[in-house]
């Protein structure tokens, strides 16, 4: 990549648009870049980097702080570089996020991150992150190697003089980005350590499976004196453990089968017995039985007799609760009979008063009709009253308006007369002062435009209070307003006047009207007259419906009547019917009277208690019989046996089944934990054995990443060392023509610390004297010629190894204040030996004697108003 031309705009120091033209630069190659500190040197770096891949070139400054202070609201901040690559030409813009002014509103709106990149075909990229991945695909660098190899930046290389091996390390770990064996070798050490804690979880899981054994008193004699031997030590040995367990199980297998045997063969026993004692105790329970059912049986026939007669009742209780139905029947007729006589009789008393209330308001009925007339004029009559009551409020409201009108009309027309006399006034003095303005504009010589002479001997003059014309038409103007105002009003008080009229004209006709009412009320009869002044019509409405309800209830209540006498004639014989069948049914149930029936009835709870009852031991008697004949046919065959002498013998026997059954379930316990351990131990050791194998081919994976070897090295160190060695054989080629071959760099073969296991030291051979010496004996300005040697060497070196690509444009950011005259002509001389054909290399500083000896320059001038650049080319 070859900078072509770099435009930068708002951005850092630099308040306006600058141009950076690099085509006049690349014709010796070597320029320099010059200013004051803080002018904004490193920001021509900055630029291009963040064109290229979106990021600064240092690690202090972020992408969305670069907005110049000193720029105005309106100017953008971007960054635009037009390069060359492979022989072709992109241009690429980007701008950062940043805080401009809103176009359209007040307040601040967010400018986003945009970047462009055109290709030489013209086609166009558009988005960071896009232009960004087509940079590194282009340049196949990407912006960390792009760094490192454009950019010898300020002061990195000569800390590696001073610095200690472990600073080094940090520092070409960043460089060759080797970290990925720094982290290999964590990797490896993490999973070492892994490793062995599993392996000592799986010894430590084994050492519970031992000590849960020994917490089991599981071995006697021989045995637990060997077990105890076994693990009597604070670490077990687990092959002769396991070998122990499994001769112990095939001796606990054995035991535990003879134990089980003895444990079934008493069970029998067990068993036998049981069996006998069930015969013997269920043979003395069918002979207690026996007897207890004969006892029953007598107890049952002593109860015969109360049965019998307690048969009887429920046989007459019976007959008594068939008849009750009929005679339900009959007192049912009889009692609706009574209800109707009763009903007739009320019908008939209300009917009787409902007759007086109709002949004490029949003289009320016969003049209804008189009466709707009465209330319909007396309601014409208040509401004309209510009508004139409103027109006299609205006929007063219009008299006092007609009166203001009156008023206003009359002070309109004083106001008109007024200004009509000083209207023709001014209109009659303007009139007879027409002339003396012609006579103003006479001239002698010029025809008079009335008379047309052309001599005035005695032309009029105009006289000093003469209204113009404007004036005179302003008083017209007030006159016609005056004028306007007073027919308008005179339109008003004409209209309120006809509604006074109006309303008068309606209060004659509505005075009228009440009169010819009141008459015809005067007219009625005392009776109407008096029955106005008591009810209204409310109260005359709710009468009339009362009444009329009489004349209808009565005429309902009549035709009820003669249906219900009917039907009461009809129910009479009925119930005598009734009467009648109840005293045949009541011989023929059995009872000579109704004072023996009603002795005979029974509730239903009772008859249900007696049949109950009687049903209870008509059971009780077939179950006893049907009991004694089984329980005889059971015991014929059965003879009474010694229980208690059986009981003593199964008792015995369990005795023994349990002590053999507490041996057989103790040699079966001991037997699954021994079995159950010797499992897990076995399961265990063969896990264990693949973690071993896995631990100790990690562990010398981890060993040798990580130093622990005689040699102490660590792989990245290999690696560094190598890159180390590379680096001093390329800087020494530099160093000898800046030293006029008197110093060389070598890696030091010794470790100055024996605990480190980092191995980056440099010394310098020293021509004059034959010896090597540390590095920190040098002077100022021999450190810098190291260093730039250092720097360039690196850059060779990382510019070899990333796969030939080579670099066309080169950044030198390092101090040359320290330098001598002679050392600085060698260190230039040094420089300019590296420009080859079509290369930039640019020297960052602020040296004088740089810009003496470089005559390419870019000046960055330095104001407190932003800074400026000015492109100098010899």
């Amino acid at each position: 990549m070859k900078p072509v031309r770099l435009t930068v705009c708002g951005w850092g120091p630099y308040k306006g648009k600058q141009d950076i033209n690099f085509e006049g630069l690349d014709r010796r190659g070597l320029f320099l870049i010059t200013g004051p500190t803080g002018a904004g040197k490193t920001t021509v770096f900055d630029a291009i980097t963040y064109a290229l891949y979106g990021s600064l070139s240092g690690s202090i400054r972020e992408k969305n702080t670069v907005r110049s202070d000193f720029a105005d609201a309106d100017v953008p901040t971007y960054v635009e570089l037009v390069m060359t690559h492979g022989g072709k030409e992109y241009t690429i813009y980007r701008n950062p996020e940043y805080l401009r002014p809103r176009k359209r509103s007040e307040g601040m709106t967010k400018e986003k991150e945009r970047a462009v990149l055109t290709e030489p075909d013209g086609s166009s990229i558009e988005g960071s992150s896009e232009v960004t991945k087509r940079m590194i695909e282009l340049l196949r660098l990407d912006c960390r190697q792009f760094k490192q190899l454009s950019m010898i930046a300020q002061g990195e290389f000569s800390k590696l003089l001073s610095a200690s091996p472990a600073d080094k390390t940090k520092i070409f770990r960043e460089i060759f980005g080797t970290d990925l064996y720094e982290r290999m070798a964590s990797y490896l050490k993490n999973q070492s350590s892994s490793a062995y804690r599993q392996v000592m979880e799986c010894r430590h899981k084994m050492d519970e499976d031992i000590e849960m054994l020994l917490r089991g008193s599981l071995f006697e004699g021989e045995a637990e004196k060997e077990w105890k031997e076994l693990t009597a030590g604070e670490s077990y040995y687990y092959e002769a453990i396991v070998a122990f367990l499994e001769k112990q199980l095939l001796e606990y297998r054995t035991q535990w089968k003879d134990s089980k045997q003895s444990f079934e063969k008493s069970e029998e026993q067990v068993k036998k017995y049981t069996e006998k004692a069930a015969r013997a105790e269920r043979a003395q329970s069918l002979f207690e039985k026996l007897e207890a059912e004969k006892e029953r049986w007598t107890h049952l026939k002593d109860k015969a007799p109360d049965m019998k007669k307690a048969e009887k009742i429920l046989l007459r209780g019976e007959a008594a609760s068939v008849l009750q139905t009929a005679e339900a029947r009959k007192n049912a007729a009889q009692e609706y009979v009574a209800e109707l006589e009763k009903m007739i009789k009320d019908s008939e008393n209300e009917m009787l008063k409902m007759q007086e209330r109709k002949e004490q308001e029949k003289s009320f009925y016969e003049q209804k009709d008189c009466l709707k007339a009465a209330y319909q004029w007396e309601n014409e009559k208040q509401e004309i009253m209510k009508a004139c009551k409103e027109l006299r409020e609205r006929r007063d409201r219009e008299n006092e308006e007609l009166c203001k009108l009156k008023e206003s009309y009359l002070q309109a027309e004083r106001v008109e007369e007024t200004e009509k006399i000083s209207y023709e006034q001014a209109e009659k003095a303007y009139r007879h002062g027409i002339a003396g303005i012609l006579g103003q504009e006479l001239k002698e010589g010029i025809p008079c435009p009335v008379c047309g002479s052309i001599h005035h001997p005695d032309p009029a003059e105009r006289k000093q209070d003469m209204p113009d014309e404007e004036q005179v038409n302003l008083l017209k103007e007030a006159f016609e307003k005056k004028q306007q105002k007073r027919i308008e009003l005179h339109g008003k008080t004409t209209a309120c006047r006809s509604r006074v009229e109006e309303i008068n004209k309606q209060l004659e006709e509505y005075s009228s009207k009440q009169k010819e009412l009141e008459e015809r009320l005067s007219g009625e009869t005392k009776f109407i007259q008096k029955y106005l002044t008591e009810y209204d019509e409310a109260a005359f409405g709710q009468r009339l419906k009362e009444y009329e309800h009489i004349l209808a209830v009565l005429d309902e209540k009549s035709t009820s009547l003669s249906r219900q006498q009917k039907e009461l004639q009809a129910k009479r014989e009925e119930a005598r019917a009734r009467c009648e069948k109840w005293q045949e049914q009541l011989l023929g149930g059995g009872f000579k009277s109704e004072k023996s029936y009603r002795s005979a009835q029974l509730t239903e709870e009772e008859l249900k208690e007696q049949r109950e009852m009687l049903q209870d031991y008509a059971r009780k008697c077939h179950a006893c019989k049907e009991m004694l004949a089984h329980l005889q046919k059971e015991t014929k065959k059965l003879n009474r046996e010694n229980i208690g002498e059986i009981r003593e013998k199964l008792a015995e026997q369990n005795e023994k089944k349990k002590r053999l059954f507490d041996v057989y379930v103790k040699l079966g316990a001991g037997l699954q934990t021994v079995e159950k351990g010797l499992f897990s131990l076995k399961e265990k050791m063969g896990y264990l054995s693949k973690l071993m194998e896995r631990y100790s081919l990690l562990k010398d994976l981890d060993d040798a990443a990580n130093g622990n070897n005689k040699k102490r090295l660590v792989f990245e160190q290999y690696v560094l060392a190598s890159y180390f060695e590379d680096i001093l054989q390329a800087a020494n080629i530099r160093l000898r023509v800046m030293s006029a071959g008197r110093y060389e760099l070598r890696r030091m073969q010794q470790v100055s610390d024996g605990r480190s296991k980092d191995n980056l030291e440099i010394e310098v051979l020293d021509y004059y004297t034959g010896r090597y010496r540390s590095v920190k004996t040098l002077s100022g300005g021999e450190t810098f010629k190291v260093s730039l040697a250092l720097a360039l060497g690196m850059s060779d070196v990382v510019q070899a190894g990333s796969g030939g690509i080579r670099v066309e444009a080169l950044f030198i950011d390092e101090g040359f204040g320290s330098l001598d005259g002679e050392s600085l002509e060698q260190a230039c001389l040094t420089l300019q030996t590296l420009v080859e054909k079509d290369q930039l290399i640019g020297i960052i500083s602020h040296v004088p004697e740089l810009a003496e000896k470089i005559e390419n320059q870019i000046r960055i001038r330095k104001t407190n108003a932003g800074s400026s650049i000015e492109v100098m080319v010899s």
